[in-house]
């Protein structure tokens, strides 16, 4: 048995999802490169369930979220010269500045955090009750991913602290 690898692996070409987003997206202003909703349910696995207004709706918290939490460190490239994040110096992964991997991170994960905190059932069960806190736990796990993307950007060390 043998088996056949591509030289230069990359994402199917033929990716769908189950909703058609169309090309709605989320703009922050120029630093900030857009948030396009297909790419965002095609990499957090997001099923049609959620809607696109639905999703457009968290997502935007998210994006909210995350240029707050970066809003000083943008000023300061800015005054330095970098109008957009991908000016920004950074190393270069897949043809593409990392910071903006980071970015789409952190604002995929939020999203996906946001979504998993609203969007649960109202199941009183046992079962319920077990699955509320499996999700407790993803939900914890995804703000933490969250925050090392913010401290990836801005180059500090990874730190998340959870106070019991």
């Amino acid at each position: 048995m043998s088996m056949v690898a591509r030289t230069n692996p990359g994402p199917a070409e033929d990716d769908i999802t189950d909703t058609d987003d169309g090309d709605t997206r989320i703009s922050a202003g120029a630093f900030w490169p857009d948030i396009v909703l297909r790419e965002l349910r095609l990499a957090i696995r997001l099923p049609g369930r959620v809607t696109t207004s639905r999703l457009l709706h968290t997502a935007t918290g998210a994006v909210a979220h995350v240029t707050r939490e970066l809003e000083a460190w943008q000023q300061e490239q800015q005054a330095a010269g970098h109008q957009t994040l991908a000016d920004v110096p950074a190393p270069v992964i897949n043809g593409e500045s990392v910071n903006l991997w980071h970015w789409r991170n952190a604002v995929y994960t939020a999203t996906r955090a946001l979504i998993l905190e609203r969007y649960r059932d109202a199941d009183t069960t046992d079962k319920g009750d077990r699955r509320a806190d499996a999700l407790d736990i993803q939900t914890s796990d995804l703000w933490r991913d969250v925050s090392w993307a913010i401290s990836d950007i801005l180059r500090r060390p990874r730190i998340f602290a959870e106070l019991c």
